[in-house]
């Protein structure tokens, strides 16, 4: 062997050498990026252009660099001219809050390399370059780049600054203002610059309020589902997770894969962290429609638990070129990046209110401020409303024709009710669903009413014999798709482009759905409806488009809009009804459309269960809870009776039912809609039962604020009016006593006033 090695010549070894160094290098040199939007898998950094600096404090913004720019009544802001970082002194309580991480923990903060500088910046962004090839993109900082400040500037209130980054030639103007017991920082979209890169998306002080896990009581605040916290934990085995959505859910125009989507969505802009006697609420303001709420807990990529709020300026979509074969690519829009500013507010918490409940008081405060929502004024002030969903009619898919399934007439309908309120149920909201022509699953262009269950004139007796009973009567449509055909819908002019120009199927463009609904709202006039539910396309499904519910890019050029338009729109069209004295109801709506709706159906009662998270909270009930009435999923369709019924007086939701007047038997192969036991023959005697122990509970908190909401055990939670009930729930196998109370296993307890055990 050595014999062999001998005979090599030295010019070969040297070939070698230089080879292998040469691969060494160029492995060395890849960045391998972590992935796009909605990615929840975080992926290594490359170290490559950090900045050398000695390890210690001296990383981090030193304190006597800090200088007071403004002042409110609570809070007193700092800025570091030379970091453009900032502090924020809470006057009530001395609490101090950081634009970065905690400095007391970082000589134990053990991440190296460009995770280490992205720590210490103020911005950080992902970015592009679509000049030619398509490569990967990359994330880099203010840091990496050793860019600069420049531009600082006095304001009303606070400071603006630029960061420029001449090497990848990106400028960044923002501006931070005090606002009471807030803080709210924006990017100046008018001065955002891109040279030939392309951004992608950008953190503003992304690491505000960040901690170790180790020695804090703690969690991150994310708006999953109804809510949902993930705690401080100091040995985190989820080292690769991290939560990350879009708030008002998955844009379709920029769905670049038809992966089936089960997570909750977001349907409050909202996020916030507590430490301690510490916590922030976080409510994304401008710009909310193009955000991602991003939260990384410790141990992902590095020891500190943070959440933040991405704005995202492109996204990848799904450019077709032989839709006949489903052939294409996915890329980036070079030419335009979304538009508009972006404002972010962190309200700081006073010591007492550093906890979710206090969280959500504040963002229900906030609505009542921004949006002017008043409290509502319950028809009867001891019984709740019980939502009747009556199904009209759904349809069966066929080879070659589809079969119409009839299960309740006007007339059928007509006797529900009345049986209903002779039992005792006189409170009642009806929600008539499957009345168009062709059933439940034509979505779209509804009116008028099948003649099949009793027509125009059927529907109207109905409505007027329920007006005797002081009944109203809602009309349930969809107009985010239309499967009927009908209406003069035609897909190629009226539908929903994406940025590919692709139609997106049976989806409709807003521009079109305006005309649909000024027609509809004559009719529904006409008939003397109370007003209209609005529905979503797929109840069943996992992802669900509706009306007030998520907001979709339109590249139809006969009705272009952008997400931020489209939100906009929607919002015109629900005032249309309001406008036509018509009442609208939503079904899981998001928080853009609570000012214009009297209730919602389906609110959301749970969360993703996703590893890293493992407590499910009230936030969306909280805050919503006297200004909106809302009801969770059918009483009838429940998995886990008991235990939802349960969660319904945990969460302080509404009754609700959905009923057929002919067997359902057949609905096992209906096309959308899929019931478990709608049959109201089989649930009369049930539904009355549920009424009144839901009213005794809940009847006379509707119009009351929720004030606390706690665990007093491992499954016992106490939920607290602001008239001094509570509501105590015990989803355990076993009794709960405490206090000179006893709560018995899978049971509830009222108590009326008085102290909390």
């Amino acid at each position: 062997m050595k014999q062999w090695l001998k005979r090599i010549p030295v010019s070969a070894w040297i070939w070698t050498v230089l080879i292998v160094a040469l691969l060494l290098f160029v492995v060395t040199r890849l960045d391998i990026s972590s992935l796009d939007r909605g990615a929840v898998t975080a992926a290594p950094q490359a170290n490559v252009g950090a900045v050398k600096v000695a390890k210690g404090l001296e990383e981090l913004p030193q304190e006597a660099d800090f200088k007071t720019v403004a002042q409110s009544g609570q809070l007193e802001l700092k800025l570091d001219a030379k970091t453009g970082h900032f502090n924020v002194v809470d006057k009530r309580n001395g609490n101090v809050w950081h634009s970065y991480p905690d400095p007391q923990q970082w000589l134990t903060e053990g991440q190296e390399g460009t995770w280490r500088n992205h720590l210490r910046s103020p911005v950080m962004l992902r970015y592009i370059d679509l000049t030619g090839k398509v490569t990967q993109p990359k994330e880099t900082n203010l840091l990496e780049e050793q860019g600069k400040i420049t531009d600082i500037t006095n304001i009303d209130g606070g400071f603006k600054l630029t960061f420029e980054m001449p090497a990848k030639q990106f400028t960044i103007p923002i501006e931070v203002k005090l606002e009471g017991d807030s803080i709210v920082t924006k990017i100046i979209d008018s001065g955002v610059k891109e040279g030939s890169l392309s951004l992608i998306w950008i953190r503003l002080y992304p690491f505000f309020g960040a901690e170790h896990s180790e020695g804090q009581d703690g969690y991150l605040f994310v708006p999953d589902g109804s809510g949902a916290l993930i705690p401080y934990s100091q040995n985190s085995t989820n080292v690769n997770r991290i939560y990350q959505e879009p708030v008002y859910g998955l844009d379709l125009s920029f769905k670049a894969n038809d992966d089936p989507q089960s997570r909750n969505p977001i349907t409050m802009p909202v996020f916030g962290a507590k430490s301690g006697d510490k916590g922030f609420l976080s409510i994304i303001e401008d710009g909310a429609e193009l955000s991602d709420v991003v939260a990384s807990p410790s141990g992902v990529f590095s020891g500190y638990n943070w959440i933040t709020a991405q704005q995202n300026y492109r996204s990848t979509y799904k450019q077709v070129t032989n839709e006949a074969k489903g052939r294409f690519f996915t890329t980036y829009n070079k030419t335009d990046r979304f538009k508009g500013d972006r404002a972010v507010r962190y309200v700081l918490l006073d010591k007492a209110k550093a906890n979710y409940v206090g969280m959500a008081e504040r963002y229900r405060q906030y609505m009542i401020d921004k949006y002017k929502m008043q409290t509502i004024k319950p028809k009867n002030s001891t019984k709740l409303p019980m939502t009747v969903s009556i199904v009209g009619a759904e349809r069966e898919k066929g080879l070659i024709t589809d079969r119409y399934l009839k299960t309740t007439e006007t007339s059928d309908a007509m006797k529900i009710v009345q049986r209903l309120y002779g039992l005792g149920i006189d409170n009642m909201v009806v929600n008539y669903m499957g009345w168009a022509n062709g059933g439940y699953s034509d979505f779209g262009s509804p009116a008028p009413v099948d003649s099949r269950i009793g027509g125009t004139d059927g529907m109207k007796k109905f409505i007027q014999f329920a007006d005797t009973l002081q009944i109203p009567v809602y009309l349930h449509t969809n107009y985010t798709q239309n499967t009927s055909k009908i209406g003069g819908f035609n897909r190629r002019q009226n539908g929903l482009r994406d940025l590919g120009g692709t139609v997106l199927e049976n989806y409709v463009s807003l521009g079109y759905m305006e005309k649909v609904i000024e027609e509809d709202i004559r009719y529904f006039q006409k008939l003397g409806a109370a007003g209209v539910t609005l529905g979503v396309d797929s109840p069943s499904g996992s992802y669900k488009s509706g009306l007030g519910r998520t907001v979709n890019s339109d590249y139809n050029s006969n009705y272009p809009l952008g997400r931020e338009e489209s939100r906009k729109k929607q919002q015109e069209l629900l005032q249309k009804f309001k406008e036509a004295s018509l009442d609208v109801r939503g079904t899981q709506s998001s928080s853009f459309a609570f000012p214009y709706v009297s209730a919602i159906d389906q609110l959301i009662d749970d969360y993703s269960y996703d590893s890293f998270s493992d407590t499910a909270i009230p936030f969306a009930q909280i805050a919503l809870h006297g200004l909106v009435n809302y009801s969770s999923s059918y009483a009838n369709n429940r998995q886990e009776y008991q235990k939802q019924f349960l969660r319904d007086l945990e969460y302080g939701s509404a009754p609700a039912f959905i009923f057929t007047y002919e067997s359902a038997e057949e609905f096992k192969n209906a096309d959308t809609l899929h019931l478990y036991s709608p049959d109201f023959r089989d649930w009369e005697s049930q539904a009355v039962q549920e009424y009144q122990r839901m009213n005794q509970a809940l009847g006379d908190v509707q119009d009351k604020f929720i004030v606390n909401h706690r665990t007093l055990a491992s499954e016992v939670k106490e939920t607290t009016y602001s008239n001094g009930k509570r509501i105590i729930v015990n989803y355990g196998n076993s009794a709960y006593t405490a206090g000179g109370i006893t709560v018995k296993p899978l049971d509830y307890l009222i108590v009326k006033g008085g102290a909390a055990p």
